[in-house]
């Protein structure tokens, strides 16, 4: 997929956009969207392992009056006349594979100068469901609305604050080397921090940030781990963390191909011990 700027310049400028002038998209803009939405290029290094996803825009005209009610914002979203949404059947890794390719299409979208928000929680699966005729098997993991971001952005402030969504955690926290009990330096990595830099900037549920790294020592070689959340609001939390996952292998593929390194992906666990709370997800090797 073409971009018009740096994946890292996207990945900066990509923010969670929760109210929209309500307009739809002018027609030459749908299109391009609606362009991207059928490419065959949204595929991830999980798509072998799960197949692919796919993805419409809904219009929010769409929808019966009473529908429209019940679409299950809960008042997280306004103006939003749109709605990106995409389907899965379910599998080990279709979270995975869904992360990815919804965070691609999001940073398409932020190419376009359009605002979108990944939604796992706070809306109605059952009418978007209807709306694309999903299959008995499958399932719809997120959405997100897509528009054009308002100048105000009054009620996303009080968000934005409780869940502290510009802070991320500390490199040393979520990057290791070797092992779990040696903290990655960011020094004599060369591109490869500005790559693990663009993981750590990802959107997450809640922020709460799931992925941990762990560099082979003296090797281009990154175990991806997911961090599984603790606490009363763990279960609350659990359901979106691969998700989160696809996320993070999303940004850190896309900024190495960036600098035009190539690699690939790879399935075999590394056996490191591990803390509690931490599953082996997925290992990048450089080519």
């Amino acid at each position: 997929m073409d971009f018009s700027k740096s994946i890292t310049d996207l990945i900066k400028e990509r923010t969670s956009w929760r109210t929209y002038y309500p307009k739809l998209l002018e027609d030459d803009v749908k299109e391009k969207i609606e362009g991207i939405l059928k490419q065959g290029d949204l595929v991830s290094p999980f798509s072998s392992k799960t197949g692919t996803c796919r993805f419409e825009l809904v219009s929010v005209l769409e929808f019966e009056p009473d529908e429209q009610r019940q679409l299950g914002t809960y008042g997280m979203i306004s103006g939003a006349q749109e709605f990106i949404v995409g389907a899965s059947e379910r599998s080990e890794y279709y979270k995975l594979n869904y992360g990815y390719v919804m965070e691609l299409i999001i940073l398409k979208a932020t190419d376009l100068g359009l605002g979108t928000c990944w939604l796992g929680g706070t809306f109605n699966r059952t009418i978007f469901s209807k709306k694309i005729n999903c299959k008995a098997e499958e399932v719809i993991p997120a959405i997100t609305p897509i528009g054009y971001p308002a100048k105000r952005r009054s009620r996303e402030k009080i968000i934005r604050k409780v869940i502290q969504a510009k802070k991320r955690k500390p490199w040393e926290t979520i990057f290791f080397n070797a092992n779990f009990q040696n903290s990655l330096s960011n020094e004599k990595l060369n591109e490869y921090s500005t790559i693990l830099e663009m993981v750590r900037l990802g959107p997450s549920a809640g922020n709460k940030q799931p992925w941990r790294i762990v560099k082979k020592e003296n090797e281009n070689v990154f175990h991806f781990y997911v961090k599984y959340p603790e606490g009363k609001l763990a279960v609350n939390y659990r359901p979106f963390v691969r998700l989160d996952m696809g996320i993070a292998t999303c940004h850190f593929d896309l900024t190495a191909k960036q600098f035009g390194i190539k690699g690939g992906w790879h399935f075999t666990n590394p056996d490191i011990p591990l803390p509690e709370n931490l599953d082996y997800i997925v290992t990048w090797k450089s080519e």
